[in-house]
């Protein structure tokens, strides 16, 4: 659950600033205090925070391309100009955020978060974060894909399997376990399990004492019986002809 979000630590203290900001330079008609009670500053951090993240992952993407004209030795007349535009335009940005905004940890905590936000945007794009000359282009040929249709420039269309319907049958049969989150590494580990409610309390609260570092939880864990729907792909057709069989590419 920790792994599928980026928490934007940083956005509260970035809140205070842009508070700060506005009241110095005076915007006319605006209630300052009225904003903070309705969570305008807030709301504005949130946003900066998740822009400046989104910027950052984007600018590793990018950092992959400057990598490939680099080993090509390629990067020459236009390409260069507008390569430089785009780094200077990165560099402006990035100066101005740094000097207004990420005071203290806040820097360190928004690297993290486009590190986080970085693999989720090449797992989505399914795209190899490393690659050589020669390898695969896309990570998704044994991933969920039933069936690859080949098409002309490059192009190709992916059938996947998909679930189309979850249902919970029964009950869920519920226990207790005791968990460790550390703030260091941002990585949440089950300690104990199998426990009831009481114990798990105690156990939680007993490893706490002895830790400076970690944040213990006592938690409810399910387990949950499924019945789900899942659709695979198998054979594709296209004006009366076969263009494309599981796990198998053909040409269209």
């Amino acid at each position: 659950m920790l792994e599928e979000r980026i928490e934007l630590v940083g956005s509260t203290e970035i809140a205070e600033d842009i508070q700060k900001t506005v009241k110095t330079v005076g915007v006319r008609g605006l209630d300052t205090e009225r904003a903070k009670e309705l969570g305008v500053w807030k709301r504005i951090s949130l946003l900066l925070c998740t822009m400046h993240s989104s910027i950052m992952a984007a600018y590793r993407v990018y950092g992959n391309v400057d990598y490939m004209f680099g080993e090509l030795r390629a990067r020459k007349n236009e390409i260069a100009k507008e390569m430089n535009i785009f780094e200077k335009a990165y560099d402006r940005f990035i100066k101005f955020w740094t000097d207004y905004y990420s005071h203290g940890d806040a820097g360190k905590e928004m690297n993290d978060e486009t590190e986080s936000l970085y693999h989720r945007i090449m797992k989505w794009a399914e795209v190899p974060e490393q690659w050589q000359l020669g390898e695969e282009l896309r990570t998704n040929e044994d991933h969920d894909t039933a069936i690859k249709i080949e098409g002309n420039n490059d192009k190709a269309l992916y059938f996947h399997r998909c679930v189309v319907e979850e249902e919970i049958i029964g009950e869920p049969i519920e226990s207790w376990c005791v968990t460790k989150y550390n703030p260091k590494d941002r990585k949440q580990t089950t300690v104990n399990t199998n426990l009831d409610k009481g114990t798990a309390l105690m156990i939680a609260k007993r490893l706490s004492d002895n830790d400076e570092i970690c944040i213990y939880t006592a938690s409810i864990v399910a387990e949950i019986t499924e019945k789900r729907t899942e659709v695979i792909p198998f054979k594709a057709f296209k004006e009366n002809n076969t263009i494309g069989n599981s796990k198998k590419i053909m040409k269209r």
